[in-house]
């Protein structure tokens, strides 16, 4: 088995998984302390221990996934300026183009002609 085989299994990181499961671990960890008598936990504290940790999680998810879709947007924005500048097949404004597919020339039109 070579390396890229490897390389090609492996999975994006999900820090709302490694959150949620250190946050259950630390739960599971109170609860076994007042189990065993060494923690004075009030027991709606630790019912509320569970919701929590899921809470935190679920927020976690969420600034990963807005974080994960702003840095897509920014290379696909990237990645369509340089082909501008570079006049990439397929731009409007290369040449022969003056507009897009639509007619619409970019703003470019005489602003005192017309109704």
């Amino acid at each position: 088995m070579n390396g890229r085989n490897a390389l090609s299994r492996r999975h994006r990181f999900e820090p709302a998984r490694l959150v949620l499961g250190l946050a259950l671990i630390a739960v599971a960890a109170v609860h076994l302390l007042r189990a065993t008598g060494r923690g004075d936990m009030p027991l709606p504290v630790l019912a509320a221990l569970l919701p929590a940790a899921l809470l935190l999680a679920a927020v976690v998810a969420v600034v990963v996934f807005a974080a994960r879709r702003a840095r897509a947007r920014a290379r696909s924005g990237a990645a369509a300026r340089a082909g501008r500048a570079a006049g990439a097949p397929g731009d409007s404004r290369g040449a022969g183009g003056g507009g897009d597919r639509h007619g619409v020339d970019g703003g470019q039109t005489d602003r005192g002609a017309g109704p």
